[in-house]
């Protein structure tokens, strides 16, 4: 039993040790490509928090197991490298007794995996369809940062800028717009004290931005006809 306990000891951390650094490994790839979309404003820095957050027991069952025959080679390795095996096959522990107490890490993480798989991951994945709705429940306007020149959308030709947003997140404090026409490469440009979010028609989810003490102007670059 004090051999058994050993071994399972020895297993069980080079397991962890070895999950832990591949679940970072897979989790940065993962959070640095969603952060790309972060950054162009197509996504909400909580958005992706809780994308890369419920992936995790999915990457896991996955990672669990390679982790556990990783672990298994570590560990024995090391035992064969310290000459810890020759004594244990000179106590008379032989090849079949180590490879039986090897099955005690691996039932447990199979109950882990089958834990992960039949429960926590179909709860994680709902969470993730729910974090998708509310992410395409967002305008334009939510995933604006104050103090930072936006282009939303691909192939936008709209480029936005906000000086701040108020507390309940439908105000607005200086608001630039411009947006140039692909066809007649007429330039429109909007500015405005402030404005403020409304919806129209709570059936269709219409939004709109109500704009106060601002201008437009509209006109080609490099032509003095400007309105």
């Amino acid at each position: 039993m004090i051999i058994f306990r050993y071994l399972s000891r020895q297993i069980i951390l080079s397991t962890l040790a070895v999950s832990t650094v591949l679940t970072l490994l897979i989790v940065s790839g993962r959070f640095v490509k969603y952060l790309s979309f972060a950054a162009a404003g197509e996504m909400s820095p909580e958005f992706v928090f809780q994308s890369v957050a419920y992936r995790i027991p999915g990457m896991l069952v996955l990672i669990l197991p390679l982790g556990l025959f990783l672990g298994v080679l570590l560990a024995y390795g090391r035992m064969y490298l310290e000459s810890e095996m020759v004594v244990l096959n000179a106590s008379g522990v032989s090849g079949k007794r180590l490879t039986m107490f090897a099955l005690g890490p691996a039932v447990g993480v199979a109950l882990v995996v089958t834990l992960l798989s039949l429960y926590v991951s179909p709860i994680s994945w709902q969470q993730i369809e729910i974090a998708y709705a509310k992410q395409s429940e967002r305008s334009e306007l939510d995933s604006l940062t104050p103090g930072r020149f936006q282009r939303l959308g691909k192939g936008s030709n709209r480029t936005t800028y906000i000086n701040g947003v108020q507390e309940d997140g439908k105000a607005l404090d200086f608001i630039f717009v411009a947006e140039r026409d692909s066809q007649s490469d007429e330039l429109r440009v909007v500015l405005a004290e402030s404005g403020r979010q409304v919806i129209t028609d709570p059936k269709s989810g219409d939004r709109f931005v109500v704009l106060k003490n601002g201008y437009r102007y509209e006109g080609v670059p490099g032509q003095a006809d400007y309105q």
